[in-house]
Order: C-alpha cells, then structure tokens, then sequence
C-alpha cells in the first residue's frame, strides 16, 4: 500500500541526513510501530508517508503510484485517505468537539464551503456517528478547551476517522498522556484498525506499548532502519542498540 524505494531526506543547513536510503513495503492490515529515541528520523518518516515532506532522494508510492512527483491537488486527493493523528491533537480550541470532527470532510469539500463551515445534514450525522464510536456523544456540543488530554486525543481520532481513511499515521500520539490513558487510546486505535482493516504507522517511545499492540515493529537509528520485524524477535540488545549503544 506505502512503499518507500531509497527514501533520503536532508534538512536544510545540516550535514547528517534525518532519513538515509529508507526501505519500507507497507500493508493492508499491517499495525506497525516505529520506534527510535528523538531525532532518530520517525517524524520525518511519517511526514514522507502523507506527502508533508519531500525526500530529497528516493521516491515513495501509494498503492503502485509515485507520490511524490504528483502536484498539490493530486497529493490532496490521496492524502484524504490517510488519517493523521497529532501528538498536540492540533485541534481549534473556541470550536466544539462536533465542529473539530467534521473538519476531517475537508478534503471532500469545496474551499468555499470549508470556509463558510456549513454541513449537511448528512456529514453532521456521519460526524456525531464516529463521536459515539470514540466515546465522545455525550461531548459534541463542549469546546475543546474544556476537555482533557485524552479526550482531546480522540476527537483527533475521531477527525481522522471520519476520512474514511485506509491508512492511519499516528506521531507520538500519546506521548503528552499518563500510561492509563495512553492504553485506551491504543486500545481504541487497534479496535478502529481491526474492524476497517486498515494500514496503522503509528511512532511513539514507549516500547512495552509497542509490543503490545504491534503486528511489526521498526526502529529507527540516526535515520537508519536498525530493526524491522515481529515484535516478539525485538530483543533487549535490539532495545540496546536502539537507545543506548
């Protein structure tokens, strides 16, 4: 479904690429998580996947395509269907939980429209639909100030998912969460990924969650693949090498 053929990526003023030859075939079905200590590349890599970075080398594909080489609304329309999660939940604070979620038919909208910001009575229905698969009905008419962490994360949950997304990109989704929260919100992830059978690139730092909840794991080292494969081969000198060598 993704795949990345010699994928380098060089930042401008810096001399270390923050990916290097990335080679990466990705899924239907696969639950993947990327793992890696801060600079090691993982943003950057998720940022390939959606469009939001060019590589400096290499090319990436959707579904057989190159992405990369498309212009803005070519890429506009793939990247529809892939669902982006936020470590910052990148919401509108004044708007309401409703109104956060239905910012996710955007790429089915005109700009006009967008801007205005008025829906049908079909996207609002489709909208409070997905607020109730994520636990949040009883919330659609609160402001986002108002809501904690977690809630938070799943009215970006919430938005992605109202997409109608194949692939969901998380970066570092519950990296601002407590661990108790932070299992739920996987949780619900992995139950979304499982009944729509879609492809989940999702990074984070916590590796006992990883292995959790991963059918894959990849781990990134100064923006080298150090380890690709089933959670359970990851072991603590793969965890070493990872972190501490």
């Amino acid at each position: 479904m993704i795949k990345l053929t010699d994928v380098t990526v060089y930042y401008p003023n810096t001399d270390r690429p923050a990916l290097s030859s990335v080679n990466l075939r990705l899924n239907e079905g696969e639950f993947v998580c990327v793992l890696g200590k801060s600079g090691a590349g993982k943003s950057t890599l998720i940022r390939c996947m959606n469009g939001l970075q060019q590589p400096t080398s290499g090319e990436v594909y959707w579904n057989g395509e190159p992405f990369t080489n498309k212009n803005k609304e070519q890429q506009r329309l793939i990247r529809r269907e892939i669902g982006m999660i936020f470590q910052h939940f990148n919401l509108i604070p004044r708007l309401t939980v409703l109104q956060n979620t239905l910012t996710g038919m955007f790429g089915y909208r005109s700009s006009v429209k967008n801007l205005i910001g008025i829906f049908s009575k079909d996207e609002i229905e489709n909208a409070k639909r997905i607020l109730d698969i994520v636990g949040l009905s009883e919330f659609e008419n609160r402001r986002i100030e108002h809501l904690s962490g977690g809630q938070k994360q799943r009215v970006g949950i919430a938005r992605a998912l109202l997409q109608k997304p194949r692939v969901f990109l998380g970066d570092e989704p519950v990296a601002s969460l407590d661990p108790g929260t932070s299992n739920r919100i996987f949780t619900l992830l992995k139950e979304l990924h499982d009944r729509h059978r879609l492809l989940s690139v999702i990074n984070l730092h916590d590796v006992d969650l990883a292995k959790q909840f991963a059918t894959r794991l990849i781990t990134l080292k100064k923006g080298e693949i150090i380890f690709d494969g089933k959670p359970d081969d990851f072991t603590q000198e793969m965890f070493d090498q990872t972190y501490h060598s």
